[in-house]
């Protein structure tokens, strides 16, 4: 009997436990207007705040400001989740952003891609170009690229680096323009600038399918690491099971491919 009653109590506590372990809302915030709307970045700030970035088609609501299809939408919220700005940045094309990260100078820095030539655009190389925008701490832009070739090119990330430039990757169906070395479909291409948005290095990874970059940081020896999707066994690519595999490629501090894929 006496057995069967620590067995009851550990398993009162482990339910208690369980039970009391629950998160709970602390608050939660719809934002956008009549049209889609569509968040897919999103990062807390050095004062606790958080910074959102996606698309929006809307230019009513929390949106103004709109220049014509869907534009790369940027909010700053307080800690409560209050909008401090809001930033609609675009043209009269398609614009989006895939990804948003606050600077060193308390600024952001946002990558996406563009259909664009007018309104914040400029310099699109035509279809679609990595987008790359630079704003200070209340929104205002300082400068913005267009990156790309004469096709389908689409920023996925972006990470300022250590010596104050940043580095972006997403995927590629170009070989002229900006873009050099693409293997066939779409590519992984990494492109490296500085502070002010100049190519340093870029670089075109895959093999002949598709081969899709989501997400790249840079590593504590300087180099970079790089993940998504890719669907090819050969050129840079070895090792696919079938179907789409993950795809991870580590990259040195000049975009020489030093490891491996999985």
């Amino acid at each position: 009997m006496k057995k069967k009653n620590q067995i009851f109590t550990v398993l009162l506590f482990l339910t208690t436990l369980y039970i009391t372990a629950q998160p709970t809302i602390e608050w939660q915030k719809s934002f956008g207007g009549t049209g889609n709307d569509y968040a897919f970045s999103i990062q807390q700030n050095a004062n606790g705040g958080y910074i959102v970035a996606g698309l929006s088609s809307s230019n009513d609501g929390d949106v103004t400001g709109n220049h014509g299809g869907s534009d790369s939408w940027v909010l700053k919220l307080d800690t409560s989740g209050v909008i401090t700005w809001q930033k609609a940045l675009g043209g009269t094309g398609n614009d989006n952003a895939g990804s948003i990260q606050q600077t060193v100078d308390g600024g952001y820095i946002l990558a996406g891609y563009s259909e664009s030539n007018d309104g914040d655009v400029a310099g699109n190389h035509g279809s679609s170009d990595f987008w790359v925008v630079k704003l200070d701490s209340n929104s205002v832009i300082i400068w913005q690229k267009c990156l790309g070739g004469s096709d389908v090119d689409i920023a996925k990330s972006i990470q300022q680096t250590t010596d104050g430039g940043y580095v972006v990757a997403g995927t590629s169906n170009s070989n002229d323009g900006d873009i050099t070395g693409n293997h066939g479909g779409t590519d992984y291409w990494v492109v490296k600038l500085d502070s002010v948005g100049v190519i340093m290095w870029q670089k075109s990874l895959g093999g002949t399918s598709s081969d899709n970059a989501n997400c790249i940081q840079q590593t504590a020896d300087g180099g970079y690491i790089i993940a998504g999707t890719s669907y090819s066994n050969d050129g840079d690519v070895s090792g696919n099971h079938g179907n789409f595999d993950y795809w991870v490629v580590k990259l040195d501090s000049i975009g020489i491919r030093s490891a491996c894929n999985y």
